[in-house]
């Protein structure tokens, strides 16, 4: 819907200025016809950052360098296996977890992530634990279909490892919201949410409102996601979550006009992680109790964890020593 919006309301052309689908032999009018029209009208819709396109250059795209950095179909298939075998086990240190009771909107195998039974440090020791296991299980799940839909790109339809460079660029390293946000998550949605949310509300209240808007369009498609849960949606904390974020760009950029020092460093990621995990509890409680962190991304008999979890547990029957 929001990609709709784009092309419907775009004053400029979408042109493909690389990795085109144009044969060496085709004729000079094959962009224009039915195969050659809906390849690129395939790969317009679903290139999420534009890459090859006019329109994708205003967005961050991670530098390609390294020799760890995927190539081509090989690499990005070992990549999958690899970064789907290390999400099973955060998941599993996810699902590791006792959820609590709540009172508010609560799937029926769902929970909230706060006890009340604990003490004040175990509880929001726990907290914290979940509240940063919950984006490292998102992260590492993207990423293992970023490379799984890459594979099928390359080795299907031809396509080239440049134009799939890395989704993500060490997020945990952010020293600033602005940074995380902008440069080091991945950047797969921000076009849509500036066209529909930081352009139309940056002309109605200036800059400020424009990262309002655009966070407040990423927060209302989160919170669809939380609709498909099938309890409604929850306002309250998941697009509240976003605007959050929205507001925390906007005091950076206060903080530097008024100070002249830009946020960044140590102390900047101490503040960019201090205010994205204390917004975030409320988020990552909203998905706990609406069933997401014990929903099974896969069947129980081809989880890597629940194999090595069997494994251990044999080792202790031969080996264990009880405890005295």
């Amino acid at each position: 819907m929001l990609r709709a919006t784009d092309f419907a309301t775009s004053e400029k052309l979408f042109v493909r200025e690389r990795f085109s689908v144009i044969p060496a032999d085709a004729p000079k009018d094959f962009a224009t016809q039915l195969k050659g029209a809906v390849l690129n009208a395939f790969d317009l819709t679903f290139n999420g950052r534009g890459i090859g396109w006019n329109w994708g250059k205003s967005i961050y795209v991670p530098p390609s360098s390294g020799p760890a950095t995927p190539k081509g179909p090989i690499d990005f298939f070992v990549g999958f296996v690899t970064t789907q075998v290390f999400f099973d086990f955060v998941l599993f240190a996810q699902q590791s977890w006792d959820l609590s009771p709540s009172k508010y909107p609560t799937h029926r195998h769902g929970g909230t992530i706060f006890n009340p039974d604990l003490p004040p440090l175990l509880r929001y020791g726990k907290v914290v634990a979940m509240t940063f296991i919950c984006p490292l299980g998102l992260c590492t799940s993207f990423q293992a279909t970023y490379y799984a839909v890459g594979f099928i790109a390359m080795t299907v339809f031809g396509q080239v490892g440049e134009q799939w460079p890395p989704l993500f660029q060490t997020p945990w390293l952010g020293t600033s919201l602005g940074d995380f946000w902008g440069v080091r998550w991945h950047q797969v949605f921000k076009r849509p949410f500036v066209v529909c949310g930081a352009k139309p509300a940056a002309r109605l209240f200036g800059r400020a409102g424009g990262v309002l808007g655009a966070f407040l369009v990423s927060g209302i498609m989160h919170d669809f996601g939380v609709w498909g849960a099938g309890i409604g949606t929850e306002l309250s904390s998941v697009t509240f979550f976003f605007l959050m974020m929205s507001v925390g760009c906007i005091l950076e950029v206060v903080w530097r006009e008024k100070t002249g020092i830009k946020v960044r460093g140590p102390l900047g990621w101490l503040w960019a992680m201090a205010w994205m995990f204390f917004w975030g509890s409320w988020i990552v409680d909203a998905w706990a109790r609406r069933g997401l962190i014990v929903s099974k991304m896969s069947a129980d008999n081809v989880r890597p964890a629940l194999y090595w979890v069997k494994v251990a547990q044999r080792w202790v029957e031969l080996h264990g020593q009880p405890l005295q």
